[in-house]
């Protein structure tokens, strides 16, 4: 989460759907059950990858996604995140992504 700053839930919503970008990430993480690479996100959306990484970050702030460093970073969907899991049905509902 963002930290130092009082956060609304306003802020929260347009930084994390704030762009196309974004809303691409998030789809294709919420596809994944398991985390992925900048490299399986840029196959995924076809946005560039300092693109990925600008808007990675931004998600990462805001607690809807999260980043391992193992071998490579690794990225996933935060599902404890009740934002996201409203995000995810929504998109579930409206056909963006199918049911998991």
């Amino acid at each position: 989460m963002i930290s130092g700053s009082k956060t609304t839930n306003k802020d929260i919503v347009e930084i994390g759907l704030g762009s196309i970008g974004k809303i691409k990430i998030m789809k294709a993480l919420a596809e994944e059950a398991r985390m992925i690479t900048i490299y399986t996100l840029h196959k995924k959306t076809h946005l560039k990858r300092e693109d990925i990484k600008r808007n990675l970050d931004d998600l990462r702030k805001i607690g809807w996604v999260n980043e391992s460093k193992l071998a490579n970073i690794m990225y996933s969907i935060n599902r404890e995140n009740e934002f996201v899991n409203r995000l995810t049905a929504f998109f579930i509902d409206v056909g963006y992504i199918d049911q998991q």
